[in-house]
């Protein structure tokens, strides 16, 4: 057993464990409190700025990570079945898709107006809600492709 694999891949299902578990309870738990009218609008806005923070480098850690985990995978085999590499192209071209989800969110971010003046008064939902619903699915795809790709024998 090689220790730096084993060490490499728990390091990435910890990176994708802290992105979508915090993405799902941004969707789950705090966007239906702030449907309701809760008062903790300010609160909740803060901890989501704050999970935006340690976004960031888990994408950075998610890409060098998987990178390293291909190696691991395809080392002594001289060819890749295309279907793996087609899947795995897809399950990389989505990932592309949500890093830059969160780069236009935090471009959107920088230009912020006060939320309440668009809304008519109204508790606004959390900014960038929308990306944050896309990121929760297509990561969910993203899991099924890698589950679908560890199994694959080659």
């Amino acid at each position: 057993m090689n220790f730096f694999a084993v060490l490499n891949h728990w390091l990435h299902l910890i990176s994708v464990v802290v992105w979508i578990g915090g993405t799902a309870f941004q969707v789950f738990v705090e966007a239906p409190l702030l449907k309701t009218g809760d008062p903790s609008y300010h609160f909740l806005k803060n901890i989501s700025k704050r999970f935006r923070r340690i976004v960031g480098p888990l994408i950075l850690l998610l890409v060098v990570t998987g990178g390293i985990n291909f190696g691991f995978r395809r080392r002594g085999y001289e060819f890749v079945p295309p279907g793996y590499i087609s899947a795995l192209g897809v399950k990389v071209f989505l990932v592309a898709i949500i890093a830059s989800l969160y780069f236009f969110e935090l471009l959107g971010a920088r230009e912020e107006e006060d939320p309440r003046e668009r809304t008519g008064g109204e508790q606004p939902i959390l900014p960038g809600f929308t990306y944050t619903r896309l990121t929760l699915i297509i990561g969910l795809i993203i899991i099924f492709l890698a589950s679908m790709l560890r199994q694959w024998k080659f």
